[in-house]
């Protein structure tokens, strides 16, 4: 498979970016990485936080647009590059790796539009309580329980859900007094009567 996509594994240090190319397709084999937007005010907003597994790319997700999106390792990462025309293209060989890559591109994409939908969901709310309560709750049905884990920071929760940090900080304090979240770290105990199965 590596030999007929012409694939190549690169690696990346935390806190590094990652550069793309054009008619590139990137696959997050190992840690974890953010793609992000800076606005003409420097404000940063996370759009997608990707995984093993994770999939990115000019071609797939922001062509045409302004180059003001990038990718920022979260850990140390190693990243599969493959060319969009070893893709798109039906080797020589038709053989059956092309076939099983392609589908598997395709579910991931399917995914990936499922989390930008959820993402614009949750950014729809009118208030940081809302828009909190909206992200706990897609985060709880995830993990088909009411005790998850933030994946990330409140840092970096904020900039996902497009809010000033501090902000949101004295929100979490209010929904923990009106008991609706309990908080321990990264740790969030969801009130049940929220929790959906």
């Amino acid at each position: 498979m590596m030999v007929c996509f012409k694939a190549v594994v690169k690696t990346y240090k935390k806190g590094e970016e990652i550069t793309v190319g054009h008619d590139r397709v990137g696959v997050v084999q190992k840690g974890k990485a953010s793609l992000l937007k800076t606005d003409l005010n420097g404000v940063r907003t996370i759009f997608e936080q990707l995984r093993p597994g994770g999939v990115f790319g000019d071609v797939l997700a922001f062509s045409g647009t302004d180059a003001s999106f990038f990718i920022v390792c979260d850990e140390d990462c190693e990243i599969l590059f493959i060319d969009y025309e070893h893709i798109v293209k039906r080797c020589e060989k038709a053989c059956t790796h092309h076939s099983v890559v392609v589908q598997n591109l395709v579910k991931l994409m399917s995914e990936k539009t499922q989390a930008l939908s959820e993402h614009l969901e949750i950014l729809s709310r009118r208030t940081i309580r809302e828009k909190l309560l909206a992200y706990f709750v897609t985060a709880a049905t995830k993990n088909k329980n009411y005790y998850f884990t933030l994946p990330f920071s409140q840092t970096s929760l904020a900039d996902y859900i497009c809010v000033d940090r501090s902000a949101m900080v004295r929100e979490l304090k209010k929904m923990s007094r009106d008991g609706i979240i309990e908080m321990d770290k990264r740790n969030v105990k969801l009130c049940a009567q929220y929790f959906k199965k």
